[in-house]
């Protein structure tokens, strides 16, 4: 181990993107003790996936997370080693910190009752599993029309104008309403469902997204359901629409704690830079392929990361962009995928799509970001569609 020293020391300043170094416990520990000195102390996002992290790295990041001068608000722990010992010191950190906004812990071998203390404890997002949810058992599945007539629908319902409070003030209306499509993909994965419930199925959703109590007689989740099941014109009650999203919850258990593509959006364009125009249009791009079910073979990553490099396509049409220094290099970086079977090509799928739906008036998605407030980009003109080959030696020049 000796020439590998130089990972226990404290380094004079801690990069927030060291996915993949094989730092370890020693690396991870000497990364702790730089977090404690200035400017490190100031850091408010850290990557530390894919380092072979174990117990005894994580407790280290723990003792930084308990500390009242911890600034990070993102970690990323995920796809490493810690076990139950590690979430344990985790969570006791997790019940002190006030600052954390975002945990990742997929990918590691934490049993579901390490898993349960962490979510006990933890006052963020704390998000579990990643990835798309398998059956074990064939079924039938909502083929890909009625989920798309169904997910267009939902993303209507969640800009209702008479919509309560408790959907009207989420912290974040766009996460939520990804949580939806989320919860929908991994419930119509795992179970069954009628078409005449696929109404249902997407209010139950939108009410487990909400994230509100659900304690016998809670006033804002029965609030929230009596408007939800008057969108669905009288189908279902109140408590029809309870009763579901409590079957969801049940079904999906830890599958609830799942970051979407719009997790990943928001990061990737705090690092790639970003304008209010440019990330309306990333949003649009990600609705519109969370609609379009060929779009659930990706990893939400490099859906993600797709958004954000073809909503830097449009300056000549006004779409203005923040110049960043190396964006294209930080990207790749990030998302972890591969530029010419996965990334690539995903770009240039979606750059089909665009061209292919946007002139669709009838669907939700282009009405929504027809608006002014979201900078009117469904009115843009698309690009004209270009093959992978074409994005990869795009991203390959920085």
């Amino acid at each position: 181990t000796a020439p590998f020293g130089w990972r226990s020391a404290a380094p004079r300043r801690v990069d927030e993107e060291l996915t993949g170094l094989g730092l370890g416990d020693v690396g991870v520990r000497g990364i702790a003790a730089g977090l404690r000195k200035a400017p490190n102390s100031a850091l408010g996002e850290l990557c530390l996936g894919s380092n072979g992290v174990g117990d005894a790295g994580a407790a280290a990041i723990a003792e930084c997370l308990a500390s009242p001068d911890s600034a990070l608000r993102r970690l990323s722990l995920c796809n490493n080693h810690i076990g139950d010992v590690g979430a344990a010191a985790l969570a006791a950190a997790l019940a002190k910190n006030t600052m954390l906004e975002e945990l990742d812990l997929w990918g590691n071998p934490i049993s579901p009752e390490g898993r349960r203390l962490i979510l006990a404890s933890a006052k963020c997002e704390v998000f579990l599993t990643s990835g798309q949810v398998r059956r074990s058992e064939p079924f039938t599945p909502v083929n890909a029309k009625m989920r798309g007539i169904l997910f267009d629908w939902i993303a209507q319902v969640h800009t209702g104008v008479s919509a309560p409070m408790a959907l009207d003030v989420a912290p974040d209306p766009q996460e939520m309403l990804f949580q939806t499509f989320s919860h929908m993909d991994a419930y119509m994965a795992l179970q069954p469902v009628a078409r005449s419930d696929l109404q249902l199925v997407g209010v139950a959703c939108t009410l487990t997204a909400a994230g509100l109590s659900t304690a016998a007689g809670s006033g804002e989740e029965m609030e929230l359901a009596s408007w939800l099941a008057f969108v669905t014109d009288g189908s279902y009650s109140a408590e029809d629409v309870a009763a579901a999203a409590g079957c969801v919850r049940q079904v999906l258990g830890f599958h609830l704690h799942q970051p979407t593509a719009y997790t990943f959006l928001r990061r990737y364009l705090r690092r790639t830079g970003w304008t209010e125009e440019s990330f309306s249009l990333a949003n649009y791009l990600l609705e519109l392929a969370a609609v379009d079910s060929t779009f659930r073979a990706e990893r939400p990553q490099t859906v993600a990361a797709a958004a954000a490099v073809l909503s830097r396509q449009y300056v000549a049409q006004g779409v203005n962009i923040r110049q960043m220094p190396r964006w294209k290099t930080k990207l790749l970086r990030c998302v972890q995928a591969d530029l010419r079977h996965e990334l690539a090509p995903c770009v240039a799928a979606m750059s089909r799509l665009h061209a292919r739906q946007q002139p669709r008036q009838e669907l939700f998605v282009n009405k929504k970001y027809e608006w002014a407030r979201l900078h009117r980009v469904a009115t843009l003109k698309p690009n004209a569609p270009m093959d992978a080959a074409y994005f990869e030696r795009y991203m390959r020049f920085d």
